[in-house]
């Protein structure tokens, strides 16, 4: 009794350390925090209440704390290499010319897991992608779910492709979806639908409630096929298990492959734990 009661003191410590934290920084919970990914997901965990006993497993089974572990990863090893091999497999009707011009700035694009949320307009609509992935050409919002039952909201997809188009301001949009498994997706009162049906389910009633928006519904419709994807969290894991095993080897600085194999099993061990 008095263990649970001092874990729960300690987790409302954590929640108002970050509360107070923020407050400080003049941030509030709201908009981009200039905080580590660690510190983001904190964050997030936080707005928890009673519920944050349930993630002291270590999280297993919960989207955020997977995209965290695994995306963190990505993002320290070789991009080229494995985060770019991750981009040529995605799956959907993008064309191969977006893929270029996402490789071709791979190792420069600035990469932001758990941005916090992004207002479709002021005190409007809001958005909390998983990841934002841009650079001079593309603007990509990263949404992954959980491997196992993972679902969209009613509205997820309509209001992700939303901000992700207008957002974009003149670059190619693209939504990438990490997935447990491949399309049609469960959505919250439709069942399974294609993610195109998804998006236009609710289009037009999103659009009409964002500001500013630079394509009308006829206009966005049309570009679902060019500016949607997606790939699964066992293709993640087979592509960097591949990469790794292909991995040339070089004896004179073997620290460099134990630091590349250390990084690939734990998003191996990641993806492994959260199938639980």
């Amino acid at each position: 009794m008095a263990s649970t009661l001092l874990q729960e003191e300690y987790l409302s410590s954590v929640s108002n350390f970050v509360y107070y934290l923020l407050i400080l920084r003049g941030e509030g919970y709201m908009g981009e925090v200039n905080l580590s990914v660690l510190g983001r997901l904190l964050v997030e965990l936080s707005w928890e209440g009673p519920k944050i006993k349930k993630y002291r497993n270590g999280g297993s089974g919960y989207e955020n704390v997977l995209t965290t572990e695994v995306f963190q990863s990505l993002d320290f090893l070789p991009r080229e290499m494995f985060l770019g091999e991750i981009i040529k497999n995605l799956e959907g009707s993008i064309s191969n010319e977006l893929k270029t011009m996402i490789l071709k700035d791979i190792e420069i694009i600035n990469f932001t897991l758990l941005p916090g949320d992004i207002f479709l307009s002021p005190n409007g609509i809001n958005v909390q992608p998983d990841g934002i992935i841009e650079s001079d050409h593309v603007y990509c919002l990263l949404e992954a779910k959980r491997i196992k039952n993972g679902q969209f909201s009613p509205q997820q997809l309509a209001r992700e492709y939303t901000l992700v188009t207008k957002e974009a301001r003149g670059r190619q949009p693209l939504l990438m979806l990490v997935l447990g498994e491949n399309p049609p997706v469960k959505v919250r009162d439709h069942g399974r639908i294609s993610v195109k049906d998804s998006i236009l389910i609710h289009l037009e009633s999103v659009l009409g409630k964002t500001k500013d928006h630079p394509y009308n519904f006829e206009q966005l419709a049309k570009m679902i096929d060019s500016s949607v994807a997606w790939i699964t969290w066992d293709q993640i894991n087979e592509i960097v298990t591949r990469k790794l095993e292909n991995f040339e080897f070089n004896s004179e600085s073997p620290n460099t492959y134990n630091c590349i194999s250390r990084l690939v099993t734990s998003i191996t061990d990641s993806i492994k734990r959260h199938k639980i």
